[in-house]
């Protein structure tokens, strides 16, 4: 398989741990699991459990990792203490259907910020793959009755939310910018580390504050689920799409979140398959190879 086949699938199985992991942000608050404690967890998990694999890794680049603490320390407050805490508060208090209209601006984030910050070019094609992609999700996630799109009101938490699709998009540019001669997975421990040393204190009050993270099972599930699937292997996934068929490209399979979620519903809960599913998965897909053919014409061209 190529390189640019592997990044598709690596960043629809991202795509898919991912919409497990929206759920675990909507089940939280249910549990009485805090965000900021979910969110500290879940990465104090990953890092316990990659640190053995990235140590040595770590010592033998510990020189290149010096020389790029900056973009280490960036990515790291921006990828994991900004942008996951900002989805978890925003799911506690709005709904799933707002959270994911949201989010599907993803593409549009990404393409303006591969514009500005990476000289990439954006035709319209592009953009009108975007659009259709955004079409479908409105679709599925509306289940069919656009109506009920015009009676929605933003709150605070779809602030969130938007915040942290803001954030998720300045993180898949960034990735751009690690060296090719940077382990990956060192980068990533040496991005925990950054992380949790920023919200470490917002944590600590948060606790302080009346909200501790409960010791129980079901939030040792949700940490465990985030620490391991969304965060070692979905977060390396996403890494590894981005390195191999760019922002862009990756940006638009961000509006997969609601049919993999339909899927997990249906697969998972026994939900029933309805013509919405369809047609709403149908069109996000479609928008997405209209904005992805694109760079494989060009592509063909150049050769």
């Amino acid at each position: 398989m190529s390189r640019p086949a592997w990044g598709y699938v690596f960043v629809a199985l991202a795509v898919l741990l991912w919409a497990g992991n929206a759920a675990v942000g909507r089940l939280a608050p249910d549990s009485n699991v805090p965000p900021l404690g979910l969110n500290f967890w879940r990465w104090m998990i990953a890092f316990l459990v990659l640190i053995p694999v990235a140590w040595p890794k770590l010592k033998s680049q510990r020189a290149l990792l010096m020389t790029h603490w900056r973009l280490v320390t960036m990515f790291g407050v921006i990828s994991i203490a900004g942008f996951n805490s900002a989805l978890y508060v925003g799911f506690q208090y709005t709904t799933v259907v707002q959270g994911t209209l949201i989010s599907a601006a993803l593409p549009i984030l990404v393409l303006l910020g591969a514009r500005i910050f990476l000289g990439e070019w954006v035709n319209a094609r592009q953009i009108a793959g975007a659009i259709i992609s955004i079409f479908g999700v409105a679709i599925t996630v509306a289940r069919g009755h656009l109506s009920v799109l015009g009676q929605m009101v933003l709150n605070i938490g779809d602030l969130w939310v938007l915040l942290a699709v803001g954030l998720w998009a300045a993180q898949t540019i960034i990735v751009r910018w690690v060296p090719k001669d940077l382990d990956l997975i060192a980068f990533q421990v040496a991005s925990f580390v950054a992380g949790l040393m920023v919200l470490a204190p917002f944590y600590w009050y948060e606790t302080m504050s009346g909200r501790p993270m409960p010791v129980t099972w079901n939030a040792a599930l949700l940490a465990g689920y985030a620490g391991i699937a969304a965060s070692i292997i979905g977060f390396t996934c996403w890494n590894l799409a981005v390195m191999r068929i760019g922002p862009q490209t990756a940006g638009y399979f961000g509006n997969l979140f609601p049919v993999f979620g339909a899927m997990l519903g249906i697969v998972l809960l026994g939900e029933t398959v309805a013509w919405y599913h369809a047609l709403g998965g149908a069109l996000t897909l479609a928008g997405i190879y209209l904005a992805t053919a694109t760079q494989h014409i060009g592509a063909k061209q150049i050769e």
